[in-house]
C-alpha cells in the first residue's frame, strides 16, 4: 500500500542524503536516487523471497511461456533498473 511505498522510499532516501554528506562533504548532493534505489531492492527482495511463488502452477494455470517465465521477469528487472539509472 502507500504507507509501506513510502517507507520503502522515504528511508533509503534519507540515508542516502546523510551517506552522501559524510563520504562526500565537499559537494552538494539533491535528489531521488536514494529513495528509487531502495524501491529496486525492496522489488528484488520481493522477487527473490517469493520466487517459487512467482512460478507455481497454482498461481499459474496455463502452462504458456513456462520454459522462459524466469528469463522474462530478470530481463523486465533489469530493464527497469537500467531505465532508472539513466533518468
Amino acid at each position: 500500500g502507500f504507507a509501506a511505498a513510502a517507507i520503502l522510499f522515504i528511508i533509503p532516501a534519507v540515508g542516502g542524503t546523510i551517506l552522501s554528506a559524510i563520504f562526500l562533504p565537499e559537494y552538494i548532493s539533491v535528489g531521488a536516487s536514494g529513495g528509487i534505489f531502495g524501491l529496486i531492492g525492496a522489488c528484488i527482495a520481493d522477487i527473490f523471497i517469493n520466487w517459487s511463488l512467482l512460478f507455481s502452477k497454482h498461481v499459474n494455470a496455463s502452462d504458456e511461456g513456462v520454459r522462459f517465465r524466469h528469463l522474462k521477469v530478470l530481463l523486465w528487472l533489469l530493464f527497469d533498473i537500467v531505465i532508472n539509472c539513466l533518468i
